[in-house]
């Protein structure tokens, strides 16, 4: 199974580089006072979300799924791995997260609370994608799957700002989270990644289920 998960690294490398390379560029502006932290650390959360649906392509092209699968490691072994690429994926943005969040406080004294309540959201947010989208690229393939990722981004937020709108969601109750002990808005925040990985093993459950039922 670390051979699954290291040829996803190998194979992905250079979206990695390139991403690196970008991440490093947008860290830089958020020391510079350019670019907001929440901003960054969510685009780099999504971003890195999506690079597991991009390895699925290139096992498409390949036709890698149909050799895998074939494996002694089993299709539930070569599910698991998938998913093991997305959590190192995950704690690769989170010590990025948390790497920023101590430069930003030494360097620009920014709330350390602030931008740990920003992770934990974003890595929420980071784990909500793959938990909906690896399932479907196993059902539908990677090129099919793909358009559901914009769904998934863009319909609740334009959801919110029309209940927002319409009177129906009460956007301002989110100013009363200032009021909370900040012991009880971290630990608050805290459990938001915990449930994203309870949804992603719910989600690795019904891959190894579509997996196990597909004809490669």
């Amino acid at each position: 199974m670390t051979g699954l998960i290291w040829k996803d690294f190998l194979v992905m490398r250079k979206p990695l580089k390139s991403y690196v390379l970008l991440i490093g560029i947008y860290i830089i502006l958020a020391y510079l006072d350019i670019f907001d932290y929440s901003f960054i650390i969510t685009f780099v959360q999504v971003i890195l979300a999506v690079l597991p649906i991009s390895a699925f392509a290139y096992d498409e092209l390949s036709k890698w799924d149909r050799y895998a699968m074939s494996l002694p490691l089993g299709r539930r072994g070569v599910v698991g791995a998938r998913y093991l690429f997305v959590l190192g994926l995950t704690l690769l943005t989170v010590a990025v997260g948390l790497a920023g969040t101590v430069l930003l406080y030494l360097v620009h004294q920014a709330d350390p609370l602030e931008m740990f309540v920003t992770l934990m959201v974003s890595t929420a947010i980071g784990l909500l994608i793959p938990t909906i989208l690896l399932p479907l690229s196993y059902k539908l393939g990677a090129e099919r799957a793909r358009p559901y990722l914009y769904a998934i981004i863009f319909i609740p937020i334009i959801a919110v700002v029309l209940l927002a709108k319409a009177g129906v969601l009460d956007i301002s109750m989110l100013k009363g989270m200032d009021l909370l002990a900040p012991t009880a808005l971290a630990g608050g925040a805290a459990l938001l990644p915990l449930a994203g990985l309870a949804g992603l093993f719910v989600s690795y459950l019904i891959s190894c289920r579509i997996a196990a039922g597909k004809e490669y």
